[in-house]
């Protein structure tokens, strides 16, 4: 029987991985001196590229559609196609509700990530988002546009003048019923200002709804284009980005997308010149007509196509007049019935 307490031979077969990764011919350490610090291992994993993101927010979009149609038909099959076509967009946030609170809001990957192989992290710390956080990305990329459109939509109803907001045929009985409601009780009358305030923001709020979803996004696309991260507003304010969950080969690196930026760039400045020289002659056609107005002048502000269109009738009127006196065609020379003249409009463009 071999004694318990003498020692082992060096089987690499006893070792652990860290002992038998370990070189075996590594030179002695000097009696007396200090052990060497570990090695550091880098596991930092490398952020994922535009294409790589784009891809995955394709799939998610694809995956989202089957779902609100499937939510769509049960809906249907159950409340009705009224309900369903009346209550339509916010089926479809229902829907885009579950799908992320299902993946994104218990920490899982969605569809488009799992595919793309990125997951999510906090740009700050570099660590997983947690589930305050990720709650706030739920909140601000399916609740936030939902919410945004209809207090725009409500905005727009409130601030709409009071001829618009009551037809023509309504009016009869509006009236009538202000009439009833006066002598209930006095009725108050918005203040001049207020009704100012009113008609700008009506005037103005579907040119900076407009201006921000077209220049906005565009902005927001090109920075992504450039930098590589934030594809979505409700990332970048929630501060999460996409990075790889394995390690890169030499061959898997992919390009970005910044010629896509440089060109997004030129496009926001050509509009931004064009915008301007609209303003400057808005500006330009303000001056000549007050100027025209102050010396008690009128000014005719008539788009060409109008005064192509009224030289070709008083043209058709000159033709009436003359077959009238003279009933004959000017190139044949026969006799023309009234009756029978049609104008005919022939246009070069």
């Amino acid at each position: 029987m071999s004694d318990s307490t003498g020692p082992r031979p060096a089987n690499s077969a006893n070792r652990s991985p860290l002992e038998a990764a370990a070189p075996t011919n590594a030179t002695p350490l000097p009696s007396g001196s200090a052990a060497p610090p570990p090695p550091r291992f880098n596991l930092s994993l490398p952020s994922a590229s535009q294409p790589d993101i784009i891809r995955a927010n394709q799939k998610d979009t694809y995956y989202q559609q089957i779902l609100k149609d499937q939510v769509k038909d049960a809906v249907r099959e159950t409340l009705g196609s009224r309900t369903q076509h009346k209550y339509q967009t916010e089926i479809e946030v229902f829907s885009d509700l579950c799908y992320y609170s299902l993946t994104t809001l218990l920490g899982t990957q969605t569809l488009g990530e799992e595919y793309c192989d990125i997951m999510q992290i906090r740009s700050s710390s570099g660590t997983f988002p947690s589930v305050g956080r990720r709650s706030a990305l739920v909140f601000w990329h399916v609740l936030v546009p939902y919410l945004y459109s209809k207090g725009a939509q409500e905005l727009r109803r409130r601030t709409q003048p009071q001829q618009q907001q009551h037809p023509r045929h309504h009016q009869a009985g509006r009236h009538r019923l202000d009439a009833t409601l006066s002598e209930a009780e006095p009725k108050k009358e918005p203040s001049a200002a207020m009704i100012k305030i009113r008609t700008m923001v009506h005037n103005w709020l579907p040119t900076l709804q407009a201006f921000f979803k077209s220049h906005g996004h565009s902005a927001h696309l090109a920075i992504f284009y450039f930098v590589g991260a934030y594809y979505s507003f409700s990332k970048r304010i929630t501060g999460i980005r996409y990075i790889f969950n394995r390690k890169l080969s030499p061959g898997e690196e992919r390009s970005g997308y910044e010629v896509l930026g440089v060109l997004i760039v030129i496009q926001l400045l050509i509009q931004f010149v064009q915008w301007r020289r609209q303003l400057s002659a808005e500006a330009q056609e303000k001056t000549a007509v007050a100027a025209l107005n102050d010396k008690g002048a009128t000014v005719d502000l008539k788009r060409p196509q109008e005064e192509e269109e009224e030289e070709e009738e008083e043209e058709i009127d000159t033709m009436q007049t003359t077959a009238e006196i003279n009933p004959e065609c000017p190139l044949c020379r026969q006799h023309v019935q009234l009756s029978a003249l049609l104008p005919i409009y022939t246009k070069l463009y």
